[in-house]
């Protein structure tokens, strides 16, 4: 069986499922019942941790409906010889998209000029304040993989200079974009615009605390699309209420949904949208038939395609066991 755990899943793809398995549309409140006899799972932000894989005996694949899978315990899911796949790649354009509706949001102040134009325009009380231009300024994308990659191929019109840091150099981008590498330190320094494009990891969680803020400009702007704690959120809004940096623009956050009385939220100099950066009709269609894609592979008995970088070099037999696999193959 198959159980798809995630709110929203297309049916019609969920039903290109029937023909190799049962499919289970599971409730929450239903969904460790469910999960007793499941042999795959679509899931959304489901914590997987020991807990839940002890309600799932059968389970031998996780397939995560998203890039992200920060809640998924993945080195739970290998010893116990489960597969756990993502949605690579077919989200990248619609997070790209959503993080220059922040950054032009924020810089032409669209959100305070909408509630303007309704309730104060034709009043004539107040002029509107100026935003800014976005020409000879000098955007720093944190992580040029697929997603800060299609930042850097949207930023081409715009006239901005172009750094970024990642841990691994790439030299094709670099030219292709005209994006210049430098250390994280030197992008926080002389970056008008920060945009975060990293995966949260050990080494990511908290990257953004007030040593990083403090390095940089009081006139900047923070844009976060990847996964909220990898800024310390609490040290962002002194920053923020301090003067530090001039603002933030965040479609992520460390508790999700965000609290209504967190200070963030009474803040002018913040914008925020509720985790959509890739909620567009076409976009999540596309994840969901990549998940179905996964479940399908695996139930014919391949090696899915999108397992997560943990998983690349790792394949389990038709008996669970896990064996060395090449990464030539893999796809």
């Amino acid at each position: 069986m198959v159980s798809v755990g995630k709110t929203n899943f297309p049916e019609d793809v969920a039903e290109s499922l029937r023909p190799l398995a049962d499919v289970n549309y599971s409730a929450p409140e239903d969904y460790r019942r469910i999960l007793s006899s499941a042999v795959a799972g679509i899931l959304g932000t489901e914590k997987i941790d020991e807990s839940y894989l002890d309600a799932a005996p059968n389970l031998r694949l996780v397939s995560r409906f998203g890039v992200g899978y920060d809640s998924v315990d993945v080195e739970a899911c290998t010893e116990r010889e489960i597969y756990v796949t993502h949605t690579p790649r077919v989200l990248s354009d619609a997070v790209a998209e959503h993080t220059w509706a922040l950054i032009l949001g924020f810089t032409r102040r669209v959100p305070q000029a909408d509630r303007y134009a309704r309730e104060e325009w034709a009043l004539r009380r107040q002029r509107f304040p100026f935003g800014t231009d976005l020409i000879g300024k000098t955007l720093g994308i944190v992580g040029l993989g697929a997603i800060g990659a299609e930042v850097a191929r949207r930023a081409q019109g715009f006239g901005l200079r172009l750094i970024y840091f990642d841990v691994v150099r790439k030299p094709e981008l670099e030219e292709e974009y005209g994006v210049e590498f430098v250390e994280l330190d030197a992008l926080l320094q002389e970056s008008d615009i920060v945009s975060l494009h990293i995966p949260l990891l050990p080494s990511t969680r908290g990257l953004i605390g007030s040593k990083e803020l403090e390095m940089m400009k009081p006139t900047a702007l923070i844009v976060n699309t990847s996964r909220g704690p990898v800024i310390d959120q609490r040290t962002l809004a002194e920053a923020l209420e301090n003067g530090e940096i001039a603002g933030a623009a965040l479609d992520v956050f460390e508790e999700e949904p965000i609290p209504l009385d967190d200070r963030l939220l009474t803040m002018e100099n913040v914008l925020v949208t509720p985790h959509i950066a890739s909620a567009t009709q076409e976009t999540r269609r596309k994840m969901a038939e990549s998940c179905a894609d996964s479940v399908k592979a695996f139930l014919k008995g391949r090696r899915p395609r999108d397992l997560v970088p943990e998983q690349k070099k790792v394949s389990f037999d038709p008996s669970g066991s896990p064996v060395p696999h090449s990464s030539a193959g893999s796809r």
